[in-house]
């Protein structure tokens, strides 16, 4: 995690799993994608020392979510970059109907899309319920500090 940061709280979802992006237009009929992940999704909350607004983070871990710490580096896989808005959230993951579509950092800091899927019907309802609460605050919050209209980012997964 960040210097300055904590975790406020953070949401556990066990039964996901991360496949590759097959890129629109360049493949020739169909390819099958390949998982490259399986384990614990958390949705951790973040608190800045410079900040009072709520920023978030989507952690993925090997394992199965029991344990909590998400700085453990055995387990971690890889993370987003810190969602600080409407516009972060919105370009950071979105629905593709059935699935998510997510950006994530590599150790590089390169981004890469890739496809989420919660195998859990109960998980899958409680991350978009979770995901449409955020985004409610976030549009709140843009409404109190006169941002932009959020709108103008496109169509998010909790709609």
């Amino acid at each position: 995690m960040s210097q300055g940061l904590v975790v406020r709280s953070n949401q556990a979802f066990n039964t996901s799993e991360l496949y590759n992006v097959l890129p629109r237009g360049y493949s020739n009929g169909w390819e099958p994608q390949v998982r490259l992940f399986e384990g614990c999704m958390r949705v951790c909350e973040l608190m800045s020392k410079t900040d009072d607004l709520p920023w978030y983070r989507i952690v993925f871990a090997w394992g199965d979510g029991k344990e909590t710490d998400t700085n453990d580096d055995k387990r971690f896989f890889t993370q987003t970059v810190i969602m600080r808005g409407t516009r972060d959230l919105n370009k950071t993951i979105q629905s593709t109907g059935e699935f998510f579509e997510i950006l994530v950092k590599c150790t590089d800091d390169t981004l890469v899309a890739l496809e989420l899927r919660i195998r859990d019907p109960q998980e899958e309802q409680n991350f978009r319920d979770l995901l449409f609460r955020i985004r409610e605050e976030y549009e709140m919050i843009d409404e109190m500090l006169g941002g932009s209209d959020s709108s103008e980012y496109g169509e998010f997964v909790g709609s």
